[in-house]
């Protein structure tokens, strides 16, 4: 009897891992809704309700944009587009949009509560214990209406690769690309670019944003994440590579033949 134990198969392991989300997902609506009803119903001064009211829909906003996220299912939907002469696959919008929602809503609760105690007479106290979570998330805030007013995508043309990131932008020459694969960054898979050691058509910077701490850069190195460009990603690697290794390839690139090989999984 072999003493090494026996992997699960697949099918199981993804069952639990729904389950698990189908749980975590109904504990936290069960939370949202019991907060909101106590915001409603609960016999508390009207400025406390609204703010804990808030508070429900802003949880119950979480928990449906986090299971989506949880779920680990493929996300569907077109993201290939042709511009002039680049073919752009553009990066989903949900996350950014769920950074969004749940740093607007806690910076309008700090603010509300800040600007209440300062009404009701408790101006130290309130500017005190309000004031950092208003500048904490509204930084957080500020940072994601930023990222979805510029958007994030990958830009192919001829010559070069460009990767723009929710926080980042770097670019590289085609003829400099020395590895296109899969890659993990951070716990998250990407399809990482990378190009030769002394290569120097390689350019990269932080997007402007107000949170104090950049975005990590890797001189030489583009990353693309595959959940974010999902249901193309298979595709998009192969293209990738593709258009790495022969320079006749990329005759394709801007037409409608790029956009039918990224489709093939539509």
């Amino acid at each position: 009897m072999s003493g090494h134990p026996t992997r699960p198969p697949r099918r199981a392991t993804g069952a639990r891992r729904r389950g698990l989300v189908r749980t975590l997902t109904a504990v936290n609506v069960l939370v949202g809704l019991g907060v909101l009803a106590a915001g409603v119903l609960a016999p508390w001064p009207w400025q406390a309700r609204v703010c804990v009211a808030i508070v429900g829909v802003g949880l119950l906003g979480n928990a449906l944009l986090a299971a989506r996220e949880w779920s680990g299912s493929a996300r569907w939907g077109d993201r290939v587009t042709t511009r002039g002469s680049t073919t752009v696959i553009a990066y989903d919008r949900v996350p950014a949009y769920a950074a969004a929602w749940g740093a607007g809503w806690t910076t309008l609760v700090a603010a509300l509560g800040t600007v209440l105690g300062v009404a009701a007479g408790s101006v130290g106290l309130a500017l005190v214990l309000g004031l950092p979570f208003v500048v904490l998330f509204g930084l957080v805030l500020i940072d994601s209406v930023l990222a979805l007013s510029r958007g994030a995508e990958v830009v192919a043309d001829r010559e070069r690769l460009t990767v723009r990131s929710w926080n980042t932008e770097t670019s590289l020459a085609w003829d400099d690309v020395e590895r296109v694969g899969p890659d993990v960054t951070g716990g998250r898979a990407v399809l990482a670019v990378t190009g030769y050691t002394a290569t120097t058509s390689w350019t990269g910077r932080r997007l402007p944003h107000a949170w104090p701490r950049g975005a990590r850069l890797v001189p030489g190195r583009l990353e693309v994440d595959s959940r974010a460009v999902e249901p193309h990603s298979p595709w998009l690697l192969s293209v990738l590579r593709d258009w790495a290794a022969d320079p006749a390839r990329r005759s394709e690139i801007g037409t409608a033949d790029a956009e039918r090989r990224l489709r093939q999984s539509v």
